[in-house]
């Protein structure tokens, strides 16, 4: 006996917002640790790098 089923009906993949992001219920928001958005904290390692001769 064969049993011949017909295939599952999926929902169309949604269409992602264009504008600005929401929220935290966004699908695009994606979380950066204060450490990465720190300006002081940046501009300082930049110039202690400088000091070592490093580039970035």
């Amino acid at each position: 006996m064969i049993v011949i089923q017909q295939p599952t009906r999926r929902r169309p993949k949604a269409v992602l917002p264009t504008g600005p992001i929401g929220g935290l219920a966004d699908p695009r928001f994606s979380y950066t640790e204060s450490v990465a958005t720190d300006i002081r904290k940046t501009f300082r390692r930049v110039r202690a790098e400088q000091k070592k001769g490093a580039r970035l």
